[in-house]
C-alpha cells in the first residue's frame, strides 16, 4: 500500500466512523480466531462484567446482549457458540462486512425492509426476555 492508498483510506475512515467501527469489528473476530489457533481464548479473557447499561439497571438482557462474544465466536468459525450467545449475529455480521466494503445496497435502507427488521428483532426480545422471566 502506497502513501496515497494509505491516506485514502484513513481519509474514508474519518468520513465515515461507521465503516471504520465495521472494519474493527471484522478484526477483531479474524484475531480472535487466529488467537484460537494458537491455542488462546479471548472470550474467556473478557472479564464477566456486565458493559450493557440496560443489563446493569434491569438485569434483563437487552437484544444485543452477548453480542462480543457471538461475535468472537464467529472469529472462531464457532457457529453454534455464536447463535448460543445470540442468534441476531449472522444477519449483523452481513451488514457490518456490507458496511465495511461500502456496499450496503438502498434496499437494505428502505423501511420497507428497515420496519420488518426492528419488528423482528422486537420479537427475538419479547422471546428472550419470556425465557428469563
Amino acid at each position: 500500500m502506497n502513501l496515497i492508498s494509505s491516506t485514502r483510506v484513513s481519509l474514508a475512515a474519518r468520513q465515515d466512523p461507521l465503516r471504520a467501527a465495521s472494519w474493527a469489528i471484522l478484526a477483531v473476530s479474524a484475531l480472535s480466531g487466529l488467537a484460537r489457533l494458537a491455542g488462546y481464548s479471548m472470550a474467556s479473557a473478557l472479564p464477566k462484567v456486565t458493559l450493557c447499561p440496560f443489563k446493569a439497571l434491569t438485569g434483563l438482557p437487552c437484544p444485543g446482549c452477548g453480542m462480543t462474544h457471538a461475535f468472537l465466536a464467529l472469529g472462531r468459525l464457532d457457529l453454534a457458540g455464536a447463535c448460543a450467545d445470540n442468534p441476531l449475529v449472522f444477519p449483523l455480521a452481513v451488514l457490518v462486512a456490507l458496511c465495511a466494503i461500502g456496499r450496503i445496497p438502498r434496499s437494505l435502507r428502505s423501511p420497507k425492509v428497515t420496519v420488518p427488521a426492528l419488528a423482528g428483532v422486537l420479537i427475538f426480545w419479547a422471546f428472550r426476555l419470556s425465557h428469563c422471566l
